[in-house]
């Protein structure tokens, strides 16, 4: 039997809004994605970014739609999604098996699969399915609950 979830990775581009932010095609965020991103919060997990795009303006958007806090760690670049996945699970003290990827991509889902079998990868496609799954449970914690990373400092990526 699988963990449960713990962290959801989002990348951003054609997953939480429609368009590419460097590409100046991006519009307001997905109703839906949201909506996700909300109750998955509510259920204690916590959640990530993991984008292949222009970081400032990435955040720029991220700040301006209100959703910035929403997110424990924050990799923006050009790299390999499977490496910055890494990077956030070390971040946040996760093991990778308690680690989800979303992503428009095929090919972005199936390089981090090949490369981190044991995280679990879903198509933005089914994005309002989500809290639906098995995987996105409540998280059971025992003792008080701790501060999410983004409590009082932020955690800089690298």
């Amino acid at each position: 039997m699988r963990p449960a979830l713990r962290c959801l990775v989002w990348e951003l581009d054609n997953t939480l809004w429609d368009g590419v932010v460097c590409d100046a095609t991006s519009t307001v965020p997905r109703p839906e994605a949201v909506r996700a991103l909300q109750l998955l919060s509510d259920r204690g997990i916590w959640h990530a970014v993991a984008s292949r795009s222009d970081r400032e303006l990435t955040l720029d958007k991220l700040y301006r739609h209100g959703l910035y806090e929403m997110f424990s760690a924050i990799e923006i670049g050009w790299g390999r999604k499977s490496s910055s996945l890494v990077r956030i699970a070390t971040t946040l003290g996760l093991t990778l098996e308690t680690i989800g990827f979303l992503d428009a991509e095929p090919i972005e889902r199936a390089e981090v699969q090949r490369a981190l079998p044991r995280v679990r990868c879903y198509a933005a496609r089914n994005i309002a399915a989500l809290p639906a799954l098995p995987d996105f449970g409540p998280v059971l914690r025992t003792g008080p609950n701790p501060t999410p990373p983004l409590g009082f400092a932020r955690v800089p990526a690298l």
